[in-house]
């Protein structure tokens, strides 16, 4: 008889008002440029930064902490996020930063089309095999590793 396994994935547990801080963090880590949109307007704080805490629950304590000393503030600066989360200012660096650069918007902004499938029969020659992509391999030579016995 098999026995079926059950993996329960917990579900990131950030509440309104610490998302509310996070918008406030995402003001001043990615403000947004000409051409890129800021971490608020494609909302890094909510669905997307869900769906990076899950990846990595260890990253959640540091992010919730952030988000309510934030909320509870009526600044939100580098120095005040630095001084909020100290050492895990990484952490919650990361977090944001996975997030954003998780959104379509940040993807077609920079001109990245994402992970998707490019049958090779619509490749340009360039993509198909260059001198550049072949030259490493012609000058290592030919490898071969005798099998032991």
């Amino acid at each position: 008889m098999t026995m079926q396994i059950q993996q329960i994935q917990r579900k990131a547990s950030i509440d309104d008002r610490a998302r509310g801080g996070l918008a406030s963090i995402l003001n001043v880590l990615l403000p947004g440029t000409e051409r890129l949109p800021s971490g608020r307007a494609v909302g890094a704080h909510l669905e997307l930064l869900d769906t990076v805490l899950e990846a990595d629950l260890r990253l959640e304590p540091a992010v919730a902490r952030a988000g309510d000393l934030a909320a509870a503030s009526e600044t939100c600066t580098f120095a005040d996020i630095e001084r909020w989360v100290g050492e895990d200012l990484e952490q919650l660096v990361f977090a944001l930063h996975s997030a954003y650069y998780m959104s379509s918007e940040v993807r077609s902004a920079l001109g990245y089309p994402g992970q998707a499938r490019r049958p090779i029969a619509l490749a340009t020659p360039e993509e198909v095999c260059s001198d550049e992509l072949v030259a490493p391999v012609l000058a290592r030579g030919a490898v071969y590793v005798p099998t032991p016995e």
